[in-house]
């Protein structure tokens, strides 16, 4: 009875509102991503065994929750688990690869809270079915999530060509190229401004929300960073990475050769805004606010952002004008906003900040989960606010993935990037490798289907030729293989003048239908840094 009385109630308020309000409804329940849909019940036969499952919850697999054209706004900070900084922003391991031409970044969201609750409003009530009735949870954060653009190297998927060079196919980290720093990727503990298509994601029953892609984010990062202002001094700043792009995914794009049941993503329909607080103590009352922006790499916008300052606040207003201005659609927003205080260092006399140099020596695999062929590897590693893609630094100019890490028998390889992280005493920051060994699952990527597609005969044929192929799927190894989380946060308490660290997953399962895919992550791989105090 209470579950129907919390659908009904749902519909009501869809009904009785007529039109997407200006914020969500407060607080969505999950039944909402039922209304409509019923299970689309298949079965599958392996030699005596038969076994049911359903499809219907990637039929679709993200659902509006107020409708196709809102665009959901949310601030907040990035969360981590705070001991060594596992279970942050993250490159997926996996995705549904008949929705993705390469993998998600994802990371999750704290709401602020605010007079209106308008960011804290985004989050649902889950409602889980249990053996004496329903249960109704509060979700905590809001899930995020872009495709990263890297990474793919399957022969159906269109885009293979470039990401084989090193060079990004767009979405999250469009402009970058072989051995680039990925600069407007999140990190642990920094604030962001984040505007996304609001949706249900099914495809984990009960459904949750997500901004699911993300078409816009502001950054303000938890660590300052050093700069050279045009006097040539060098001033401790607040940096603020801004990325927006209409190229969020395979369903939601404004690609030329987009299959017709892609979304087009309307950048130009409204402007883009935010506040961001400056977060290095000023100097002295006297001490006066300034900024410089600089263009990365892929930039196409073809305006000036507006960027107001309020000394006294310690405040910027960043106004980014693609309606205003009738900007197109494909234009792409790639710039980062230094905000320093222009008297001495930048920063309060009070506030010791300690520069690091570390450099990623080494990488070492006790085991690769390839016994009969080369482990096809994908690596990501995160320092401090800035990020790599491992395989860039290995295999040759045109065969990136398919040669080097991408596909390799080899367990010691030596790296050598170095990284300079500027930390306040008191804060920390992450030194982080996460990643995947590729299967018969990773081999379907960029294989698009409808998300509306009937539960009929031919739907399910497709499915199961696909994810049942003994041919693709059984004898190259199923789901794609964890490779587990290398994490840990350094502080000023912890380190010396120059430190040695090799570290290794803590804990983690990977988990596989096919056979002898089941073990444990902890100590499989090994990376080697060093940590240089610079100052």
């Amino acid at each position: 009875m209470r579950y129907r009385a919390i659908t009904v109630l749902v519909v009501l308020s869809v009904r009785l509102l007529g039109q997407a309000p200006s914020f969500p409804l407060s607080h969505p329940y999950s039944t909402q991503s039922e209304i409509g849909f019923e299970p689309c019940r298949d079965t599958f036969k392996f030699l005596k065994r038969k076994e049911y499952y359903d499809i219907g919850v990637i039929l679709p697999s993200w659902l509006p929750i107020i409708d196709k054209n809102y665009v959901g706004v949310l601030e907040g900070t990035v969360i981590y688990n705070h001991p060594d900084g596992s279970h942050g922003p993250h490159v997926s391991h996996e995705d549904l690869p008949f929705y993705h031409y390469t993998h998600d970044m994802d990371f999750d969201v704290v709401p602020d809270v605010t007079d209106d609750n308008r960011f804290t409003n985004l989050l649902p009530y889950r409602i889980y079915k249990t053996k004496d009735g329903y249960d109704t949870i509060l979700q905590t954060y809001i899930g995020c999530e872009w495709e990263c653009g890297l990474g793919t190297n399957n022969r159906i998927n269109p885009l293979r060509g470039e990401n084989n060079k090193g060079n990004s196919v767009g979405f999250f980290s469009a402009g970058h190229q072989r051995r680039d720093v990925i600069w407007n990727w999140p990190a642990p503990s920094d604030w962001v401004h984040v505007e996304g298509h609001y949706v249900w994601d099914r495809g984990h029953p009960p459904a949750r929300a997500e901004l699911h892609p993300v078409r816009f984010i502001g950054i303000r990062r938890a660590l300052p960073e050093q700069v050279m202002i045009g006097d040539s001094s060098l001033k401790f700043a607040t940096r603020v990475d801004i990325f927006g792009s209409g190229d969020g995914g395979a369903l939601l794009n404004n690609r030329h050769n987009a299959p017709p049941f892609v979304q087009r993503v309307n950048m130009s329909g409204k402007d883009y805004e935010f506040t961001v607080k400056i977060n290095v103590p000023r100097p002295s009352p006297g001490a006066v606010l300034r900024y410089m922006s600089v263009k990365r790499k892929g930039d196409t916008f073809s305006h000036s952002a507006v960027v107001t300052l309020n000394e006294n606040e310690g405040t910027a207003h960043v106004f980014i004008p693609w309606k205003t201005n009738n900007a197109n659609d494909l234009e792409i927003f790639a710039r980062t906003l230094y905000f320093f205080w222009d008297e001495g260092r930048g920063v309060s006399p009070e506030q010791a900040v300690d520069m690091y140099k570390v450099t990623l020596t080494n990488i070492r695999f006790k085991q690769l989960s390839e016994k009969l062929s080369k482990a096809e590897i994908r690596l990501f590693a995160n320092v401090g606010s800035d990020w790599l893609f491992v395989n860039d630094f290995f295999g040759t100019e045109k065969a990136m993935l398919s040669k080097g890490l991408g596909k390799t028998r080899k367990k010691h390889w030596d790296l050598n990037v170095e990284f300079t992280v500027a930390v306040p005493r008191g804060q920390s920051f992450r030194v982080y490798m996460g990643g995947w060994e590729l299967d018969g699952v990773d081999w379907l990527s960029g294989d698009i289907i409808d998300p509306n597609s009937p539960c009929n005969g031919k739907t399910k044929r497709y499915l199961k030729e696909k994810l049942f192929s003994i041919t693709h799927m059984l004898f190259r190894g199923c789901l794609d293989d964890k490779l587990g989380e290398i994490s840990t946060m350094h502080r000023f308490e912890n380190l010396g003048r120059l430190d040695r660290f090799t570290n290794t997953p803590k804990e983690g399962i990977n988990e596989d239908p096919c056979p002898f895919s089941k073990y444990e992550l902890k100590e499989r791989y090994y990376l080697s840094y060093i940590i240089e105090k610079l100052n």
